[in-house]
């Protein structure tokens, strides 16, 4: 989670390079044609990996749905109500109506209001869970689970087409949620391999070193292909991580140092998305573009400090709620 969020902000400042035309060669140039945005990918089937385990220790459905949304709405509505409140009462001005369209997500599938996305598909992901996790964890034999995945795959695969060739303007709206929904279910599947401490077989390999070769046709391909090409590089990544976090567990001072810088990404991830978000949408419209590495590094560092602010608020309210609760009990 932790190298996730420090890609996807690393992403934005390459997707801002290529807004504002500031040509960089070198290793922008290779994130922008074929890492891109998979980061977000990496997050979903790490969520989906996660949630396995928590559901597998904590069965009961109402509790997994109360944990989840608490966790992430209540950080979600503390920084978009201030956040969209500024930019559509104050700076874009567009108005209440665009402000309640904004924050409930309408204008996301209207006209690609992008800021907050994320949050609606991890929100979506979290309904379905539960009926993914029953798909895949009842499945009698390997052969099943893996056909299961791939009916999986192919439902929502076929959605998007048919999204796509019904209504191109709402596909270009939503594809970059829709396309990412088969990837939570991909990290459902891989936690219940580790939760069931499977070996990684050769056929998982070969696919890492096939998602290697489908990366040279990314570029100029299909949407399609193209965000799928990328989540599967990923995806492989994460994969290859986890194997050499376990190699290097040998060297256990390197490997504690390295494992605690990442993890505290980690830890504040969800907080440093919706910080650094704002901060950066912020920041563009006044004209302070991050693809300049002094904006960046102050961006950077503005999000880190609200994260932190963001992280307690989030604690303090949970902590308020949850006594409440049981007194009205």
């Amino acid at each position: 989670m932790g190298i996730s969020i420090i890609c996807i902000i690393v992403f934005h400042y390459v997707e801002d390079c290529g807004i504002y035309h500031v040509h960089k060669n070198g290793w922008v140039e290779f994130f922008r044609n074929y890492i891109t945005s998979s980061s977000v990918d990496g997050f979903l089937f790490l969520s989906g990996f996660g949630l396995y385990y928590a559901m597998k220790k904590h069965p009961d459905i109402s509790q997994f749905y109360k944990r989840r949304f608490t966790k992430i709405l209540i950080p979600y509505f503390l920084v978009s109500i201030p956040a969209l409140c500024w930019n559509d009462l104050f700076f874009e001005k567009t108005g209440i109506k665009a402000f309640f369209s904004d924050i409930f997500f309408y204008s996301f599938f209207t006209r690609g209001m992008a800021w907050f996305w994320y949050i609606l598909l991890i929100c979506f992901c979290y309904l379905i869970f539960p009926f993914i996790f029953r798909v895949l964890d009842k499945a009698p034999d390997e052969e099943s689970e893996q056909m299961r995945l791939i009916n999986l795959f192919t439902f929502f695969t076929m959605i998007a087409i048919v999204v796509q060739l019904s209504n191109k303007g709402f596909f270009s709206n939503i594809n970059l949620a829709l396309l990412r929904i088969p990837f939570f279910c991909l990290g459902c599947f891989i936690g219940k391999y580790s939760y069931e401490k499977r070996p990684i077989s050769y056929g998982t390999y070969g696919l890492m070193l096939l998602s290697l070769f489908a990366i040279q046709f990314r570029k100029g391909s299909k949407i399609i292909f193209a965000r799928y090409s990328a989540a599967f590089l990923n995806i492989s990544a994460c994969i290859l991580i986890a194997i050499l976090f376990g190699k290097l567990k040998r060297f256990e001072k390197l490997h504690n140092c390295i494992k605690k810088f990442f993890e505290w990404f980690g830890k504040y991830s969800l907080e440093l998305y919706l910080t650094h978000v704002t901060v950066r949408g912020i920041m563009r419209d006044y004209g302070y573009h991050t693809c300049y590495g002094r904006y960046e590094l102050i961006m950077v560092a503005i999000s880190i400090v609200l994260a932190l602010i963001l992280n307690r608020l989030t604690n303090l309210i949970t902590k308020i709620r949850i006594p409440a609760i049981h007194h009205a009990k």
